[in-house]
């Protein structure tokens, strides 16, 4: 008798635990993540991440709320130009192995903040950057795309991706684009490049194997313009954002500023002090360039 009690709790509790997962909405939850890897070294703006990762997704992912996969600290411990150097090198300059290449916008910033002579020499540094990139030694000749808009108060469209053909066209265009002066509306910027810059008639590429990027050069917070960080995570659902943000600035512009690009933010998030550093950010990445070879491209 005791044995038949005991089978049937055992039914029992089975039946209810197959009727709860079924229709009840206080299911089990089988999602695992990993334990936290260790603290990361410097990126950014004095930060170090750590990560965690999703071992076993839940069977119905739209009741549970995601967990947190990135945990970013500030300390006292800025990110050296040979540290972000090297990321840059392998996360945005050569890892790419997509057959079709990439459409990178470039959002630059031209508000009155920046001033006339650190424009011009952002400009050269970002044309000697985009001649860098792969495959050599000409990467916008039938495989890379560009397309670049500046702003300020209001954003002005320099080139889109139709317009320029080889390295060289790009990096005139980069060259020739004017100062603005004025506030500076990176919302206004983010959502032009999401509902403008990103479609068919202005030349990006809807095909599996093209990417499409941003990588936004910028001296400081937001002023005008709405909600920045909320302009990026919905561009973030279109393209992948990188950014190289220049400058010094307070706790909550560095919250801000770091949450304008995509996850992992060790592999988007790039920083520097002032124009001249970006120089010589650029000169390091040229050597370490020399030392990492392109992924392979199929063209």
């Amino acid at each position: 008798m005791v044995h038949l009690d005991r089978m049937f709790l055992r039914v029992l509790v089975t039946a209810v635990w197959v009727v709860g997962s079924r229709v009840f909405p206080f299911r089990r939850t089988d999602r695992q993540v990993s334990a936290w890897s260790p603290w990361s070294d410097p990126i950014g703006f004095v930060q170090v991440p750590r990560e965690r990762t999703i071992l076993l997704k839940p069977t119905n992912a739209d009741t549970h709320i995601p967990p947190e996969l990135e945990n970013i600290k500030i300390t006292g411990r800025r990110a050296s130009i040979q540290s972000t150097a090297k990321p840059n090198a392998t996360d945005f300059m050569v890892k790419n192995k997509l057959k079709g290449g990439l459409d990178l916008l470039i959002i630059l910033d031209g508000s009155g903040s920046i001033g006339a002579t650190n424009f011009q020499d952002t400009k050269n540094q970002l044309a000697r950057l985009l001649g860098m990139l792969c495959p050599t030694p000409d990467p916008f000749k039938g495989y890379q795309q560009a397309a670049l808009i500046e702003f300020s108060s209001t954003v002005r469209e320099i080139f889109d991706f139709n317009d320029k053909t080889n390295t060289l066209a790009v990096q005139q265009g980069v060259k020739g684009t004017p100062y603005s002066g004025g506030d500076r509306c990176t919302a206004t910027a983010f959502n032009y490049a999401r509902n403008t810059m990103f479609t068919a008639a202005k030349g990006m590429r809807s095909r599996p194997d093209v990417k499409q990027v941003v990588l936004i050069l910028t001296g400081g917070q937001s002023n005008c313009g709405g909600d920045a960080v909320h302009a990026a995570k919905l561009l973030d659902k279109t393209a992948n954002v990188y950014g190289l943000l220049i400058g010094r600035h307070s706790t909550a512009g560095m919250h801000e500023l770091s949450n304008y690009v995509s996850s992992p933010k060790n592999q988007h998030l790039f920083t520097l002090e002032n124009a001249r550093e970006l120089s010589q950010l650029v000169d390091l990445l040229e050597q370490q360039l020399k030392s990492v070879p392109c992924a392979p491209f199929d063209l």
